[in-house]
């Protein structure tokens, strides 16, 4: 079992990755107060306790082509055989849907989607998401967004 306790290093390691995630670990230990030995022993550290999952960029999915973006809360059909299931298989293998979340309530899943045109997402939304073991969904269209930004608090 891996320690997952996080000190002011590596939570500054993290936001400053959050924000940069190719900054050189020269700069990164420069900016942090380490030697660059004691950063790569830590990030080694947060990558194998699984804190950081992965690198990544991060898409302005407008200049990409995904300007419209919406989230559709999805609720499945009690009655249809193994219907969970298949609304979580369609959801993976549909490449519109970037993001899905068990959530409370009324709704099952919110899933959060970007669609390169209206025609592409009403083809989501009156086809692909009418699935018999679909009972209903709700869509709410993003239409500006003031914060995406993850950080950590510490």
């Amino acid at each position: 079992m891996h320690d997952t306790a996080l000190d002011r290093h590596d939570v500054r390691i993290l936001n400053l990755l959050l924000e940069d995630s190719q900054i050189p670990r020269l700069d990164l230990a420069d900016k942090v107060g380490l030697s660059s030995s004691q950063v790569f022993r830590r990030l080694k550290r947060l990558e194998e306790i699984g804190v950081i999952a992965r690198y990544a960029a991060i898409l302005n999915r407008e200049k990409a082509g995904l300007g419209v973006a919406a989230s559709i809360m999805v609720q499945y059909r009690r009655t249809e055989m193994d219907a969970r299931q298949k609304t979580l298989e369609l959801i993976e293998r549909t490449q519109e849907i970037h993001e899905c979340y068990s959530i409370t309530g009324e709704y099952d899943f919110m899933v959060r989607v970007y669609c390169k045109s209206m025609k592409e997402f009403n083809k989501l939304v009156n086809e692909t998401l009418q699935a018999r073991f679909i009972a209903g969904i709700h869509s709410y269209m993003l239409l500006a967004c003031f914060k995406d930004q993850p950080s950590l608090l510490a």
